[in-house]
């Protein structure tokens, strides 16, 4: 019988830890829906392209993004969040068809600078009749991009990271600071 009361006092105590963290969790946390999109070029050749060349695509491959609190030092204040290796190809998307990249359970509050990692991006290219695949190099492992994102504790906040492809086919590199930025 003695047994019996410690095993449900034992419940009765995870079960109000249980309640409190979800009650704490719902009440201090917002949704952040990551999208990807280009916003200024999409579906075109670059300037410095030959009148004959076509680009098949620009696949870019998003690994995480993190958010920096506003307020906190540079060193600190960072919270990462990982987007599942997630591929997209830019030269398909618009600001009105963005690609989805993860819904984020964030804490609430205000954000004045995001990472913005990729593992990789390749590019698809057609020349009078040859097809070829180039990975670019890239110049970091994240674009820093100095940006305000609020999120509210019980609402969704939308996030479009816009890449900038212009001059990049010309080249094997990837200017990660100077071809993303943040639309919201």
């Amino acid at each position: 019988m003695k047994g019996g009361k410690i095993i449900a006092a034992i419940i009765v105590i995870v079960m109000i830890a249980g309640i409190g963290y979800y009650g704490y969790h719902y009440e201090t946390t917002g949704k952040l829906n990551v999208n990807a999109a280009d916003i200024e070029l999409s579906n075109v050749t670059t300037p410095d392209a030959s009148p004959d060349a076509s680009h098949g695509g620009l696949y870019v491959t998003f690994s995480a993004i993190a958010l920096h609190s506003k307020g906190a030092s540079n060193s600190t204040g960072w919270t990462n969040y990982s987007l599942h290796d997630k591929t997209v190809n830019v030269f398909d998307l618009s600001a009105s068809n963005a690609s989805f990249l993860s819904n984020l359970s964030v804490h609430a509050g205000t954000y004045n600078m995001v990472k913005i990692y990729i593992k990789s991006i390749s590019v698809n290219i057609s020349i009078l009749g040859f097809t070829g695949n180039t990975t670019l190099t890239l110049s970091a492992p994240f674009a820093l991009v100095i940006h305000t994102v609020t999120v509210s504790a019980h609402s969704t906040t939308s996030m479009i990271i816009d890449i900038n492809e212009g001059g990049i086919v010309s080249s094997s590199h990837f200017d990660m600071s100077g071809n993303i930025n943040i639309i919201s």
